[in-house]
């Protein structure tokens, strides 16, 4: 079993976010499509915006909750986040990016709901379940403006 404090685990989403916006900002630099430049250049914008937003919950976030541990068999170890987070391969299309942003918030959100099952409280569980529902509304934002994309 792995024992790791919550606020590993709030680190550890940080980087995962950190890790998104550098894998954004690199496929957009070598596009040669303007749309697919411009989509993936705004997920940047937007894993930026989460990572600092969990940096800055981390921040304030109650020392009670940050210090709780985690007892459970789940690996957050930051060198294993780039397996973490798909590949946007060739991202030739808008689809393909499309495919990329669901399944990135795919990942989070199932890890955040496992997350709220596991809690040993329920201001653990309120976390989770407010980290996948957030996370949830972001995939739909980021689908809704790269369509929006996509039809002009």
């Amino acid at each position: 079993m792995a024992f790791k404090q919550l606020k590993n685990l709030i680190e550890w989403i940080t980087e995962y976010h950190e890790l998104l916006e550098k894998q954004y900002e690199i496929l957009a630099a070598v596009q040669e499509d303007e749309r697919i430049q411009m989509a993936l250049s705004f997920l940047a914008s937007r894993e930026h915006r989460q990572a600092e937003a969990m940096e800055d919950f981390l921040q304030d976030a109650d020392d009670d909750l940050m210090d709780a541990w985690l007892v459970d068999s789940q690996d957050f170890e930051s060198r294993r986040i780039p397996d973490r987070i798909p590949a946007c391969t060739g991202c030739h299309d808008i689809q393909d990016v499309l495919k990329n942003i669901l399944g990135s918030h795919k990942t989070l959100t199932e890890m955040y709901e496992l997350r709220a099952k596991l809690a040993q409280n329920n201001r653990e569980a309120e976390l989770f379940r407010e980290l996948a529902a957030n996370q949830q509304a972001e995939a739909r934002l980021q689908s809704r403006d790269i369509g929006r994309l996509e039809m002009y």
